[in-house]
């Protein structure tokens, strides 16, 4: 009990003088910044870390409030950012500090680039990286202003969306098979497959192919993501769908992680052989994303979205057969269904 009231009070002079502190340097930006009605970044904000912060503008004074987690509810201030807007309001500078009620307290200089969209609702603070060998480092690389539709919690779907066949695999068209998984940490994994038939140079086919929802509400989430297409004749649709959808789960395990079509064709044949029988058969396209937390959120920070389109080259297919296939695939991750 003693020790207890001691720690309050020496932590009540700090509070006191850190309060009164704040309200002088507040009348102060007051007094000497130019009145700017242009710009207001003031509200609650999001790191990469997924942690609150609350940003306070006033004028061309900015202060940055950060929290301990993403669902504090009790205000306590993990650090403290105070700087002013430059630049024609493109620019924050200023300094940091820890909390100092900290045990290790840090502190430096941190930068911003401010985006604001043009319905000003949209606001994003990237943190201008700085080379030096302190381990004083502010503890996030951006912020973008909450929206409880988009930030709370995050909610992943995963589609493929499109499929341009540029080059077929067998020598006029492909009987086409394409199938997308993902799995949330350890978590039982989704997979879908469809059957897109016989498609030939030129074809450009809208999958539309979904899985989801993921949901991310921890900074130690991650998302592993496979996408496979496949050439395969002599085989019935639903057997080769349930077969393609079975491999697709079998690949979330730890010790397989394809990174080009050759690896991934081996690796479908020793745990799927009857996937890919002999012939002009094979697989056309696979890839495997595994993404952080931090990454999907900063990904869609901005309008809930996004997309990525690229191109995989085939392997040598048989005597008879076409020359090395080329496909193009769009994927998207996205925070809406």
């Amino acid at each position: 009990m003693l020790k207890n009231m001691r720690k309050v009070i020496i932590y009540c002079p700090i509070i006191v003088f850190l309060s009164i502190s704040f309200i002088t340097v507040v009348e102060y930006a007051n007094a000497q910044s130019p009145i700017n009605n242009s710009v207001d970044i003031s509200g609650i904000y999001i790191s990469d870390k997924q942690a609150l912060y609350n940003i306070i503008q006033i004028n061309n004074t900015v202060w940055i409030f950060g929290t301990t987690a993403p669902d504090n509810t009790s205000g306590t201030i993990k650090n403290i950012f105070s700087g002013m807007l430059e630049d024609n309001f493109s620019r924050i500078t200023g300094k940091w500090i820890d909390s100092p009620l900290s045990n290790n307290m840090k502190s430096g200089i941190v930068n911003f680039e401010l985006f604001i969209d043009k319905s000003k609702n949209n606001i994003t603070l990237n943190q201008i990286l700085q080379a030096t060998g302190s381990d004083n480092v502010y503890p996030i690389n951006m912020l973008t202003k909450y929206d409880p539709a988009v930030h709370g919690p995050l909610t992943i779907y995963v589609s493929m969306e499109n499929v341009f066949i540029n080059i077929p695999r067998s020598p006029v068209s492909d009987l086409l098979y394409v199938g997308v998984s993902g799995q949330k940490n350890d978590e039982t994994p989704l997979a879908a497959t469809k059957y897109l038939g016989t498609r030939g140079y030129g074809s450009n086919i809208t999958t539309d192919l979904r899985i989801g929802p993921f949901s991310i509400n921890n900074e130690n989430d991650t998302l592993k993501v496979y996408i496979l297409g496949l050439d395969k004749e002599d085989g019935t649709a639903s057997y080769t769908l349930i077969s393609l959808r079975d491999t697709l789960i079998q690949l979330m395990e730890p010790s397989y992680n394809v990174t080009n079509l050759v690896q991934g064709t081996n690796i479908i044949s020793s745990i799927s052989p009857a996937l890919i029988p002999r012939g002009c058969n094979g697989v056309v396209f696979i890839d495997m994303f595994e993404l952080s937390s931090e990454s999907l959120r900063n990904i869609t920070a901005f309008n809930g979205e996004n997309s990525q389109v690229n191109t995989y080259s085939g392997t040598v297919s048989p005597p008879g057969c076409g020359p090395p296939s080329q496909y193009v695939v769009k994927l998207s991750i996205m925070t809406h269904q």
